[in-house]
Formats: C-alpha cells, structure tokens, sequence
C-alpha cells in the first residue's frame, strides 16, 4: 500500500514538470536583440536598457544560491481548495492547472541552501503560480521556513513577487498575515536576520505583513510595489499615476526600503549583509596600545568655529568609505522619509563589523542644507536597534547645524523623534562611540553623542546654541560672536575639562579640510582604540556605566555646602551692586534707598 502511495506521488511529480519557457528573441522594452546576450542568458536581464525578465522560483534560487546546495522543504504542505469555492471555473481545477503549469504545488518555495557557504533558509513567492497570491498551504509553508531557520539559528532570506492575499481561500487566507508575522517576529527575537527582496509586482497583505518586518529590504529596479495594487491606485486617483509612482525607485526616495540592487549584484550584495549582520569576529588589544602624542589646536575659540564649518572640512559621505573596506547604506525610517543629512549603515571596521551613523552636513552658504528633520532622528534609531539586535557597536560622526526649526518639522514631531533617539543610544546594550567632526550644535548633535566614549577632532565645536546666536541675545551684538565662543566654553579641550569629551583626535596640517584620507584613517584608529577597551565590558555594565556617565555631568553641592554656597553668592551679588552705586554716584548726599556695604550683614 505505501508503495503504491509513493508511485502514485513520483508519478504525479513527474506530470507537473514542465518544460522549460522558450527565451524570448528581444527585449520587451526597448526591444534589443536578446540572442547572445550573457546577461539575458545567466540573470534574464537585457544588456542594453537593464530590463528585468520575470523569474521562476526555481531559477530565482538558482540565481542566488551556491549550485547545488538547494533542499527544497514541506512540499507535501497543500491545501487545494478549502472553502470548496467555484465562481466561472473551479478553484480546485485552477490549483491543478498551476500545479502542472509551473512545476510547483504551491506559490511559495521553501528550502534550505547556502550563500557563500553560509547556511540560509531561503523562500521565493512566485507570481506565476495564481499571481502569487497567498493561501492557506503558501502561509504554512512560509511560517514553518522561519520555524526552521529558528530552530538552526541561520538567516532567512524571502524572495517575494505576489499580488496578495488569495481571495478564493477567504478569511483564511487573510489569516495568512498574522500566522508568517509571527513566526518572523519570534525568529526576529533570537537576534537572526531577514532580508527581503521585493521583485515586480509585489502588493497586498505580504507587503504589509512579512516583506516589511525585515531588517533590510532590498528591490529590484523599476519593480512595482506597495500596499495597493496599480488598478486600485488609478482608479483612487481618477487618472494616470504620475511616472516613476509605486516603484522601488519611489520606495527608496520615501525612505521605504534600502536600496534598489540590479539582479547581477543581487547575490553579492546578500552575502555582504549577511556577513555584516552575523559578523563572526571582534576587536581585541594587544599587551601594549600605543596611545600617540596629544597635540592641541593652537587657534581659539572663534576660529575653530571657523574651522568647524569650513566649506572643505570632510562630513561623514567623506569619512564612512576611507574608514570602512566595505559599507552598505540603509536608507529611510519606514515611514516615508529619508532624510540625506543621516547617513546609517553597516560597515566593516578594521574587519568587525560596526553600524554607523553619520550627519551629512554640507558646508554650504545655505546653513539649512545641514539641519537634521524628524525622519533623520527616527532613522539613526532605527540604525541602533539593528545594531542591539545583531550584537553591532554604533559608531557615530557628528556635524550639524542643529535640528530643523521649521513648522513642517514640528508638526512631524521633531522633539518625540530627537528624545526616541537619544533614550535608544542611552539604552542600547552594545559600545558606542561618538566622533564629533565638526560643529556639533544643540540637541541636533546631543541626541547622536550620548555615548559610551566621546571623542572630538581637535578643531571641532560642542555648542549649546551657535556663537553668532548667543552674542545677539545676551550681547545684543552679533559681532561679539567671538566673545560668546570663548566664554561658553565650546572647543575640544574645553570639553575634555568639563568631562563632556573623553580624547581628542589630532588633525592633519592646518585642520582635517587639508587632507580627508588622513583625517578618516585618524579617526578611524582613535574609534578602534576605544571599541578594543569597550568590548571588554558585559552588555548589563555597559549600559550601567553609561548610566552613571551621564547622571554625573555637572556640579551639585551637598545639603549644608548647596545653601553656603548660595548665600555667598547672593552676599557677593549685593556687595557688586551696592559698588557700582556708589562709583555711579553723582550727588555728594547719600539718598535714603543706597545701601552702603558697611551696613550689609556678613
């Protein structure tokens, strides 16, 4: 009887192989002659306008997985009809025809492979079988992949190209959802990867559901995506869509997925944020650190002002590449934005992986280029939680104008987003560092500084509001801007004497705008030094140390000393202004309201 059971299954097997689809002779869009064409033969894209061919699932994964390493799971996980649902044909016969037409028992293909020798579990949703809509039997399979890659503690990588939820299943294929969501979010909670590829067309309910619990989402160019299918967009629209909407383009622009990576660089490209994320090696010093000869800047207090905001000083775009041998950068906070003055990604740092963020500030005649908006601020945090989940120290570089005072920014909610960023670096349990590069002004750069260590080049600034800012207010001059920097005490080496900074990083030549590699290659050896001492430490003590870090700036007094102290500062108030009465007067009489300081209790 089972062999009976099994020849059946081999033979029903064999029935739904089908044969290989013919190439096409040219390219769809821009109609090139495709025979020949290396690029269309291996990736199915055209060599001369990029155009990307739809892919089965089994040639997605043979695209992106080492040959020969793919173990195809839960192929016996149907379920064929459900609901017994018929409209014009059979749902039951549509499911066959599928079946036998692209060689799959169901939308999603599950398995486990290896990239680059690395152990994955990989789940591709092909369009071709019912539009990729998910079911029943395509849900189970997708939850029991993240099951699995929970259970051997590797990665998952999903592959999706699907228009949503299948509607002849009903509400038990919109249940779908919630039954992959979870098993993403308990293999999210073991500290394991999920990077997604989103391929044309990708809509509905695994967009909105697994696709976007990734921790990177990646996409393929010009692919249509989003929540809505284009009909549904057009029709709410009541007219053409304007060109480029609802693709990965747009998607990135708005800060919605990573980045848009062309199928030739796609399995390259996973393999680096594979061993980014799950980066097997750490810092360690040696016996003897040679901690270098401290030197500093000789200019003041206003001319390193200067100097901070000069037009060539190197920003992070300048810095990130010549301290890091590769970098991917995330992009956008997953609500809609991406602001281009943070810079967040992973990057390999004297061959540890770190997750860093930087401001991009550029150093123009427009002050505003520089200011950090909401979405920028929600973006780091989201950088920093990526870096605790995966175990990452943060590496910060500051520069900036401040935060955006505009309107449009607090209706988005810049203080929310500045105090969700700084309580995340408080309380994220791996090393930071901070490296304030420039002009650090206000809480546009204390929300990025909290950190465990907090280094600044020599020339660089940490103000609480801008020179030219503080003289026009207490001043009323705006030219005794210089007056203003030196007494607020906002230089590197000031900082060091009132415990805000921790070293400082000398500059080359006459400041780090004269020679950016140098700069970067200093910086870079001053964070390692620090990483080395950091990761010494457990999680819970770092996080209590940077606890008391920062509960601790300032000066108090004690009870008895805190009232002694006022006091005297009240007598020595009154005894300045009883003076200056008296070296103000003009009548030889005294009135009866002076006060003479002989008649002042000590």
């Amino acid at each position: 009887m089972v062999k009976t059971i099994r020849g059946i299954l081999r033979r029903g097997e064999g029935e739904v192989t089908p044969p290989p689809e013919p190439p096409h002779e040219h390219c769809l869009s821009c109609g090139a002659d495709l025979e020949g064409s290396r690029s269309y033969e291996r990736y199915r894209v055209c060599h001369a306008c990029g155009f990307h061919f739809h892919l089965s699932a089994r040639e997605r994964i043979a695209t992106l997985l080492d040959p020969g390493s793919f173990d195809e799971s839960d192929r016996g996980v149907t379920a064929i009809d459900p609901l017994s649902f018929a409209d014009r044909h059979s749902y039951r016969s549509r499911v066959i025809s599928a079946q036998r037409r692209t060689g799959l028992a169901e939308a999603a293909l599950t398995g486990r492979g290896t990239l680059f020798g690395r152990e994955i579990v990989v789940a591709v949703v092909d369009f071709a079988f019912l539009g990729g809509s998910i079911g029943v039997a395509a849900g189970e399979r997708l939850a029991r992949a993240f099951e699995k890659a929970a259970s051997r503690r590797v990665a998952v990588v999903t592959v999706c190209s699907t228009s949503g939820t299948r509607m002849q299943e009903g509400l038990l294929a919109l249940m779908q959802a919630p039954r992959v969501a979870a098993a993403a979010r308990r293999h999210s909670r073991l500290g394991l990867p999920h990077l997604a590829v989103v391929t044309d067309p990708t809509t509905g309910s695994a967009y909105s559901g697994f696709v976007n619990l990734a921790d990177v989402i990646v996409a393929e160019p010009n692919a249509l995506m989003g929540y809505a299918a284009l009909r549904a967009l057009q029709e709410e629209a009541g007219d053409d869509l304007p060109a480029g909407s609802h693709t990965s383009e747009s998607h990135l622009q708005a800060g919605l997925i990573d980045a848009v990576v062309a199928r030739p660089q796609l399995r390259d490209t996973l393999a680096l944020l594979l061993d980014l994320l799950q980066s097997d090696y750490r810092l360690s010093a040696g016996d003897h650190v040679q901690h270098g000869h401290l030197q500093h800047s000789p200019h003041g207090a206003w001319a390193q002002v200067q100097l901070s905001r000069h037009s060539e000083r190197p920003t992070a775009p300048d810095l990130i590449p010549r301290m890091t041998t590769s970098f991917f950068e995330l992009h956008g906070d997953r609500m809609g934005t991406d602001d281009r003055c943070i810079i967040t990604g992973v990057g390999s740092l004297a061959g540890e992986a770190a997750v860093i963020v930087g401001q991009n500030r550029p150093h123009t005649a427009n002050e505003a280029d520089g200011w950090v908006r909401p979405g920028g601020f929600r973006k780091a945090k989201r950088a920093m939680e990526l870096a605790a989940k995966f175990n990452l120290p943060v590496v910060t570089l500051v520069d900036t104008a401040g935060a955006h005072p505009g309107i449009e920014s607090e209706q988005a909610g810049l203080g929310h987003a500045i105090a969700e960023c700084m309580a995340t670096m408080l309380e994220i349990p791996v090393p930071t560092v901070a490296v304030i590069t420039g002009e650090g002004n206000s809480e546009g750069a204390m929300a990025l500084a909290v950190a465990d260590r907090v280094l600044m080049l020599d020339n660089a600034v940490y103000e609480v509001i801008r020179p030219e800012e503080a003289a026009r207010i207490l001043f009323g001059e705006p030219s005794k801007a210089g007056e203003a920097a030196e007494r607020l005490r906002i230089t590197s080496h000031d900082c060091l004497r009132l415990g805000i900074a921790d070293a400082t990083v000398p500059e080359p030549g006459d400041g780090a705008h004269t020679n950016h590699q140098e700069t970067a290659q200093l910086i870079r050896r001053a964070v390692i030094r620090e990483l080395t001492r950091l990761q010494r430490l457990r999680a819970k003590k770092l996080v209590e140390k940077r606890y008391e870090r920062y509960r601790e700036i300032g000066w108090t007094r004690s009870c008895v000393r805190g009232t002694l102290e006022r006091r005297l500062a009240h007598l020595f108030d009154r005894v300045g202004a009883a003076k200056e009465r008296l070296r103000g007067r003009t009548s030889p009489f005294r009135r009866k309201d002076d006060v003479d300081v002989t008649d002042i209790p000590v």
